[in-house]
């Protein structure tokens, strides 16, 4: 799989630079659910701040705690509707609970290299086949040699095996244990428009790393494609091998985030 990720997707608000927020965090899915639900609507990062570090929305007991919190959530999220991706994630949040582990797996998989080197690992994996954090820190050394010290890896092993328990494609605690997500339509609309960010189009959308993260085949995608469809999120038209696919409602709704 390759981590670096085009200009177009880069300028949307992803990230090919390793500082990597799961050296020390999770992806981190328990506090964006208080943070977003203490802000709902399109906010300016300082009202995501202000619920943070002066309503403790995120239930930390210092103020060192929650700024540190509110700034690794800034990392992996953006959280400000200049980011495009993150203006996406918001306007497409509500609309089904069940899709949010996979909201945030694929933006903090998109803005956080480290966690992206662990992905090809996790997604090769067979239901009921068990992996460690030793496991996935190789793959985070193999994609970034000599530049993390054992230790460091370590914590990177535990964190993102965290993040993918998170998602719902991992399960347990020390060892983790594959198991099979289940998407709904919402998620698939996010990992194609991460897709066409990307510079994909048609059939290409169903089989980029974004589907993948949807732990489910090709065909599959495409049946949430049509149901995301119904329901207005997207515009989607497949006939003679020819398959169309717009975002004129979800680019709307990311125009509309930008305040």
């Amino acid at each position: 799989m390759r981590l670096e990720l085009p200009a177009s997707l880069v300028a949307a608000g992803a990230s090919n630079d390793p500082i990597g927020t799961h050296t020390s965090k999770t992806m981190m899915l328990p506090e964006l659910r208080l943070l977003l639900a203490a802000a709902p609507g399109p906010v300016s990062f300082r009202e995501y701040a202000r619920a943070t570090v002066e309503d403790n929305a995120l239930r930390k007991s210092t103020t060192a705690t929650r700024k540190k919190t509110l700034s690794m959530l800034r990392q992996l999220y953006g959280l400000s509707g200049d980011v495009p991706i993150f203006a996406a994630l918001r306007g497409l949040w509500g609309a089904d609970p069940a899709g949010q582990p996979f909201l945030a797996l694929l933006c903090a998989t998109a803005r956080d290299p480290l966690l992206r080197a662990t992905a090809q690992k996790v997604l090769a994996m067979q239901p009921g086949e068990l992996t460690a954090p030793a496991e996935l820190a190789a793959e985070v050394a193999s994609a970034f040699p000599n530049r993390y010290k054992p230790g460091t890896l370590h914590h990177i092993g535990q964190n993102a095996g965290a993040s993918w328990t998170q998602s719902g494609l991992l399960r347990g605690r020390l060892k983790k244990e594959r198991v099979r997500a289940r998407p709904v339509p919402i998620a698939a609309v996010y990992a194609l428009y991460l897709g066409h960010l990307s510079g994909l189009a048609g059939p290409a959308l169903f089989t980029s790393l974004w589907a993948q993260l949807l732990d489910t085949d090709a065909v599959s995608v495409r049946s949430l494609a049509a149901a995301s469809a119904h329901a207005g999120w997207l515009e989607y038209a497949s006939s003679g091998g020819m398959t169309e696919i717009g975002f004129r409602h979800l680019d709307e709704i990311v125009a509309g985030e930008a305040v």
